[in-house]
């Protein structure tokens, strides 16, 4: 609330409150003037004129109170209380049946109480409680105050890997009741096969087998009841498969002489990494410690630590680094001394086309050196086969034919003296598909794809996919699959929508599994599912242009609108603002018709498939009755006629009832009142005649028109003028030669008292002989009446006057005034001889 001086507070909400009433309040017009907050744009009201009336004594009403309020903490709050009567009443303040306890954030003010810096504990209920003597008013609300929204949204800033999966976590606090939506880069999340949104609230975000397209910008809102907040997280998704950037290197030690082996690897998400001793597993015991961490960079580092080694721990260390988008690896021999041997070595199962290794899984140290044969060839004997100094095989490309058989590895120990372990490799070839296109295809149509298998091993398991999903065939997919011993086809008998999506040829033997991935389009040109027609909306309101529309690609809906009632003649797309936009649906939503709006719309879609489909309307915009002219302030002299006028537009008809207060006017059966109908082009100018205005008509007056869409109302101040009211004269004083008089000036006729006049005169006297004084000013209240006459008895009578003219005379008053001693002796004195016996005497 603020002060506009003295006697004058406006409320936040926009009221204005006037205390302690006077006179010249009614000399003024008072507006409001409102101003835009960001445009700077400032309107003003009509004009208010203030009928002010003399007080009479009346128990307290409740001019402006309070229900319930919902506010934030932090914020304050105003509690409205204005009470009216005479004399003022008392207000006192209640929260929760007692008296409010002494707190400087809670001020007491002339329009109600002010709460400010709120906290959860100031809800409660508040009363308000008004009296004086004469009655006593209550009025009391619930006040609920809640913190304000808090979201936050983890983890943040994260990068990681292509394929991985995500969970955000949105964490609301606040408010008890929210709803919860999510964006990306500004943009909606709709689930589909990679986002689910889980949680009681909404309040999990999931993303599965994540993609690049996921990266970017995610925002978590929370709203409740117009208030929102959010938080957000930057994701990067990259490559994330492993790499090796911190190893170990060969070494000799001897019999228990502890090493440590230390790897460390970068990926996305954070790899983790596991240690094998000639291809098999090391496991933690009393002979291996192993441990594993991560850095805040994401680095991945793991050790082993061998703390008394044997001869048998010595061999080929690996450490390979996994996660969801692959893995990396690095091996390196670690000689332990004592007499070397080998270990026994499992056969392998190679995949052809892909890298095989073969390690000689040597243990002692030291000895002179290791060697491959195949057929009695030592190798390598081809640019396919590379032999490491740590006497570990590599077969690049493996090839079935060439590759597969007996492998010797021969390690000497002593000239002349080796020892030898053989490893069969056996070469399984995976299957090959033929890669193949899917055209674009229109509903209806029949659908047919081959998948073919050119090269593998039998038996191959093929199977196939859509979006993800294993395809079962039948009435319910509408696809059919048959498939032979190397090739399968997915058949569609009849094309329809749903089956657009991403198809997925899957074959697999006992060397792999390999897949080909090509998306069906299913091509529908657009058609409407509803299409526009003839629409009536009304002037002011929400209106929509009903227009829905299918097809794939998703057709793209454009509006366009030609003015005037006749035929159009040429069509301008409809500018999308903040007031007129298109629905998700394609309808065209009008959030504010208005006159201009009205015309030809067409309703124009296309998704490049066939031809552009369109279909026009016609919107007629019905204005709803409403009051385009009437006086906000108006005068009348008591005992003449008076004419208050209305004039109303919007369809027709238009009916136009008049009301006093309250009270709706019926001219019939008073016939003080007469009202009258005149059209003049879409105007209707109705006119209520009052003969004679009166004094009780100083009023608020009000002129309703109503038609088939709306009602309009005006709101007009009737102020009937007339001489004032004779004033309420009393004697104050009487002495011999004066007298004290103070009046009271009660009703001022509706105009401002210009002057007052006293008049007195000898009681025996007519007025005929009065003496007056005149033009006192009307800002007194009293006077002194001088030069009286002792022990007189004197009639005093007295008027008021403003600009309508001079009220009756006030009541009269008789008074007498007091004798007082003579000013002297008399004077001129004769004395005059009578009689013998007596004399006259005469004096002045």
């Amino acid at each position: 609330m603020s002060s506009v001086g003295n006697r004058f507070s406006l409320t936040s909400f926009g009221a204005l409150y006037i205390s302690d009433v006077q006179k010249e309040d009614a000399l003024s017009t008072y507006r409001c003037i409102t101003k835009h907050k960001y445009s700077g744009e400032t309107r003003q009201s009509n004009g208010a004129r203030l009928s002010v009336m003399d007080p009479s004594e009346s128990s307290p009403t409740i001019l402006d109170s309070f229900q319930a309020g919902e506010v934030y903490a932090g914020q304050s709050i105003e509690l409205p209380c204005i009470a009216g009567g005479y004399p003022s009443p008392t207000v006192r303040w209640l929260k929760d049946g007692r008296p409010l306890p002494s707190d400087a954030r809670w001020t007491r003010r002339l329009t109600g109480l002010t709460i400010s810096d709120l906290r959860q504990d100031d809800s409660g209920s508040y009363a308000c409680e008004v009296t004086n003597s004469f009655g006593s008013k209550e009025v009391s609300g619930q006040l609920h105050v809640i913190d304000p929204l808090r979201v936050t949204l983890s983890p943040k800033n994260l990068k990681t890997g292509i394929s991985s999966t995500l969970f955000f976590t949105c964490t609301v606090e606040g408010s008890p009741e929210y709803t919860i939506t999510w964006y990306r880069n500004t943009e909606p999340i709709v689930p589909d096969q990679h986002i689910s949104i889980q949680g009681q609230h909404n309040d999990t975000l999931q993303i599965t087998a994540a993609q690049k397209f996921h990266s970017g910008a995610y925002q978590c809102f929370a709203s409740r009841k117009g208030h929102t907040a959010q938080d957000f997280s930057i994701i990067l998704l990259e490559d994330g498969t492993p790499r090796i950037v911190s190893s170990f290197s060969e070494r000799v030690v001897n019999p228990g002489e502890p090493f440590s082996l230390m790897c460390a690897a970068k990926g996305a998400p954070p790899p983790s990494i596991t240690w094998t001793l000639d291809d098999e597993p090391v496991v933690r015991d009393s002979t291996y410690k192993t441990s594993q961490y991560t850095l805040s960079d994401g680095l991945t580092v793991s050790h082993v630590n061998v703390s008394s080694p044997l001869i048998r721990d010595g061999g080929v260390y690996r450490c390979v680094a996994r996660n969801s988008a692959g893995s990396a690896e690095y091996q390196a021999r670690i000689n332990v001394r004592g007499p070397p041997r080998i270990r026994p070595m499992r056969d392998i199962t190679a995949v052809a086309g892909r890298n095989t290794y073969i390690t000689c899984r040597v243990i002692g140290y030291p000895y002179y050196s290791i060697k491959w044969l195949k057929d009695g060839m030592q190798l390598p004997d081809n640019h396919r086969q590379v032999v490491f100094e740590n006497g570990t095989l590599r077969l690049t490309d493996v090839q079935k034919g060439a590759d597969e058989g007996t492998y010797l590895c021969s390690v000497l120990i002593q000239p002349q003296v080796s020892i030898n372990q053989t490893v069969h490799v056996t070469v399984k070839v995976p299957p090959l598909i033929q890669p193949f296109d899917i055209p674009s295809t229109s509903v209806g149509k029949l659908m047919y794809i081959a998948c073919v298998v050119s090269s593998g091993d039998m038996p191959i398991r093929i199977t196939w996919h859509k979006d993800g999903q294993l395809i079962v065939p039948g009435s319910a997919s509408g696809v059919a699959i048959e498939t032979k011993e190397f090739m399968s086809s997915l058949q569609i008998s009849k094309v329809t929508l749903k089956h657009n999506g991403n198809y997925t040829c899957i074959a697999s033997n006992a060397a792999a599994t390999v897949s080909w991935e090509r998306q069906l389009i299913v091509t529908v040109p657009p058609r409407f599912v509803v299409q526009p027609n003839n629409q009536d909306c009304i002037y002011g309101k929400a209106g929509v242009l009903n227009c829905s529309v299918e097809g794939y690609p998703p057709p793209k809906v454009m509006w366009k609108h030609a003015k005037g009632v006749g035929n159009p003649q040429q069509y301008h797309p409809v500018p999308l603002t903040g007031r007129i936009q298109i629905m998700s649906n394609g309808s065209l939503l009008i959030r504010h018709v208005l006159e201009d709006d009205r015309g030809y719309y067409l309703c124009q879609a296309s998704n490049g498939v066939g031809s552009d489909i369109s279909k026009s309307m016609i919107l007629t915009v019905k204005i709803p009755a409403m009051i385009t002219s009437h006086p906000n302030t108006t005068m009348a002299r008591k005992g003449q006629t008076k004419e208050l006028n209305c004039t109303a537009r919007g369809e027709q008809p238009i009916i136009i009832r008049w009301e006093r207060g309250d009270t709706v006017i019926d001219a019939e059966r008073n016939p003080r009142y007469s009202i009258t109908i005149n059209k003049k082009g879409d105007e209707v100018i109705s006119t209520l005649k009052l003969n004679p205005a009166e004094r009780g008509d100083s009023v608020f007056f009000s002129c309703h028109a109503i038609n088939s869409y709306g009602e309009g109302r005006g709101l007009i101040q009737l102020t009937v003028q007339e001489p004032p009211d004779p004033p309420e004269l009393e004697v104050r004083e009487v002495k011999d030669r004066s007298m004290n008089l103070r009046w009271i000036q009660r009703f001022d006729g509706n105009s401002i008292i210009t002057s007052y006049d006293i008049e007195y005169k000898n009681k025996s006297d007519s007025w005929d002989h009065m003496y007056t004084t005149r033009n006192i000013s009307p800002t007194n209240n009293q006077a002194n009446i001088v030069e009286l006459h002792p022990a007189c008895v004197y009639s005093i009578r007295m008027y008021s006057y403003n600009k309508i003219g001079r009220s009756l005379p006030s009541k009269e008053l008789t008074i007498s005034t007091e004798e007082a001693p003579p000013d002297g002796p008399p004077m001129d004195v004769v004395l005059q001889p009578m009689t013998s016996q007596s004399i006259r005497v005469t004096w002045k």
